[in-house]
């Protein structure tokens, strides 16, 4: 046994421990990719490990996993919220007792045990947060000085927190994993586009918010020369998490071939019957769970030129400018009048994600970084 911030920690996990994972959102109350990654780590640590878990929930709290302690989300109360998840941690660590605390969010204070923080971009958010912006970054980078591995999710990501001020040398990588026995390509399909009358399908899966780009989305199909608008659908999946964004992209999208899915229970099916992927994202985005999706099923995926999303890719697919609503338009064009570029495109993009992302590849990097932890790394 080793010991670290006076407790004892076993020196390999191949021993069980306790691990206490703590998260804003988790799967399948919340359908996104930060949510989905914590219900993946509970469910693969707990074949092996003691794990407890402390969740925020938006929709349904009995979604969650029995036992654990949950709290409710408000998006337009951030600072409520947050005070009520650092409350319910403390609660749960005076019971659980946990060797590791592994978290999603930096709501959650860290001195209770070692903690292993996923980061994304925890200092984004200055519309949300108004004039305590500033004081919560300092509390946050705070945390992250006192957690005892901070976790970026790509270099990209790791070079936005060296940036803002964090240090560097104390800033590990793992990319996160995708189902690739889930998300898989649907092999009834013979072609990578329809035939016939059928539509060809776009697909943009993520949260409703101006960051994520639909409005550009939404105008690039508008911009398709009239025969391929009329072959076309594009459906925009996913929470709505800034209503006068929403109410504004559809007034942008009433005489488009734009379908919206606020909340769906698996997003699954919308990528199997998807053939375009799209992220048109006009933010740094920190690992691109869109995109990953996409080319675990094989589809040949638009996305932007920004943060994470050439490291993700790999520069597998078209990328385009982000905020250009012409560039996505001709990327849309291409792809549609060139199915052998689909196909391939989908075939590079699958092998990617058996060879980088699957959860037997991602869960190695998470377990080598608890054994550091329990090295006293």
């Amino acid at each position: 046994m080793g010991e670290l911030a006076g407790r004892g920690f076993p020196t390999t996990i191949v021993c069980a421990v306790r691990i206490l994972l703590a998260t804003r959102a988790f799967h399948p109350d919340t359908v996104t990719g930060v949510a989905t990654v914590m219900h993946e780590l509970w469910e693969r640590l707990r074949e092996q490990h003691e794990v407890a878990l402390v969740s925020g929930w938006r929709r349904d709290s009995s979604l969650l996993p029995r036992g654990a302690l949950t709290v409710r989300v408000d998006p337009a109360a951030p600072l409520k919220s947050s005070i009520a998840l650092d409350l319910a941690l403390r609660r749960k660590v005076m019971g659980f007792r946990p060797h590791v605390i592994l978290s999603q969010g930096l709501e959650f204070p860290v001195q209770l045990a070692p903690t292993l923080g996923l980061l994304a971009a925890p200092l984004a958010g200055e519309e949300r947060w108004g004039k305590v912006h500033a004081a919560r970054n300092r509390v946050i980078r705070n945390r992250i000085a006192a957690m005892a591995m901070p976790v970026a999710p790509s270099e990209a990501a790791r070079e936005a927190l060296i940036r803002n001020g964090i240090p560097g040398d104390r800033i590990r990588v793992a990319y996160p994993g995708v189902d690739t026995g889930r998300f898989r390509p649907d092999l009834n399909s013979e072609s990578p586009l329809p035939s016939g009358q059928e539509p060809v399908r776009l697909l943009y899966a993520a949260r409703i918010v101006p960051g994520k780009g639909q409005h550009v989305a939404v105008e690039a199909v508008n911009g398709l020369p009239a025969r391929l608008r009329r072959r076309v659908v594009l459906d925009l999946v996913g929470p709505v998490e800034d209503p006068d964004y929403f109410a504004a992209l559809k007034r942008r999208a009433a005489d488009a071939p734009v379908h919206f899915h606020d909340q769906v229970a698996d997003l699954v099916p919308w990528y199997r019957q998807a053939h375009i992927v799209l992220f048109p994202s006009v933010s740094d985005e920190v690992f691109g769970y869109s995109a990953v999706d996409g080319m675990a099923c094989g589809k040949p995926v638009i996305y932007s030129r920004c943060g994470s999303l050439p490291e993700v890719t790999q520069g597998i697919g078209l990328d385009v400018a982000p905020g250009d609503v012409k560039d996505l338009s001709l990327g849309i064009r291409r792809l549609i009048q060139e199915p052998e570029l689909c196909a391939e495109l989908g075939r590079q993009g699958r092998d990617l994600c058996l060879q980088r992302y699957s959860w037997d590849v991602a869960m190695g990097r998470y377990l080598t970084l608890l054994e550091e932890i329990a090295a006293g790394g």
